[in-house]
């Protein structure tokens, strides 16, 4: 080992005294390392957790706003075009988990269908066709934007 000297104070710094001091930065220096090593790690979490759960933008909650009668029409054409799950879900569940999803709970949806059912005028499917027929003016709507270029 050498020795330090500082010449404007010519002090040669005892072996013990040396030692002692190298012992502590080099403790220093491990815990520092140690450290940064721990806040990689927690860092590299947080990177992983964020790509597998991205964090999802607030949106704001989704409400029904139509009538119980257009709701329980709208989840039996669900239903019956078997377009959740394939089908694979039963009238109670779907009613559950839409209602849910729009805050909306129907619980004697199947005396609302019998009232859909007994309507007497022509069109029995009333919300359902309203829906088709706004997408059809939509369509048209934008037909004739494009026409006008």
């Amino acid at each position: 080992m050498t020795r330090l000297y500082i010449p404007a104070l010519n002090l040669r710094p005892c072996r013990k005294y040396w030692e002692k001091n190298v012992a502590v930065y080099l403790r220093k220096a491990i815990n520092l390392i140690d450290a940064q090593i721990a806040w990689v790690e927690k860092q590299l979490l947080v990177e992983q957790n964020a790509m597998l759960c991205p964090e999802e933008k607030k949106l704001p909650p989704l409400k029904w706003t139509g009538s119980i009668v257009e709701w329980v029409e709208l989840i039996y054409a669900l239903y019956l075009v078997k377009r959740i799950n394939d089908g694979k879900i039963s009238l109670k569940n779907l009613f559950l988990q839409m209602g849910e999803m729009f805050d909306f709970e129907v619980k004697e949806y199947a005396n609302y269908f019998m009232n859909i059912k007994n309507r007497q005028d022509e069109n029995r499917t009333k919300f359902t066709d309203s829906m088709g027929d706004a997408l059809l003016e939509r369509m048209t709507e934008a037909d004739r934007k494009l026409s006008r270029k």
